[in-house]
């Protein structure tokens, strides 16, 4: 089973902000992110899936504000 990892875009690096997630849901203007159980782990606002990599179970998101600034 393919569970993925949720990395938010910091600068030049990423930071880990979630394991083990099964469901990613966009709900309006959030994501959340559910783990096999149907647990909601997190439910994110202000910010964009930059990647999704199936092959290396990982998704990568971005700050909303961060990609205006720039």
């Amino acid at each position: 089973m393919c569970l993925i990892k949720v990395y938010m875009e910091k600068g030049d690096g990423k930071e880990l902000i979630a394991e083990d997630i099964a469901f990613v849901i966009k709900d309006g203007d959030k994501i959340i992110l559910r783990s096999l159980e149907f647990k909601d782990i997190s439910a994110l606002e202000g910010v964009d899936i930059s990647l999704i990599d199936t092959l290396n179970s990982t998704m990568l998101i971005k700050s909303k504000t961060l990609g205006a600034s720039q």
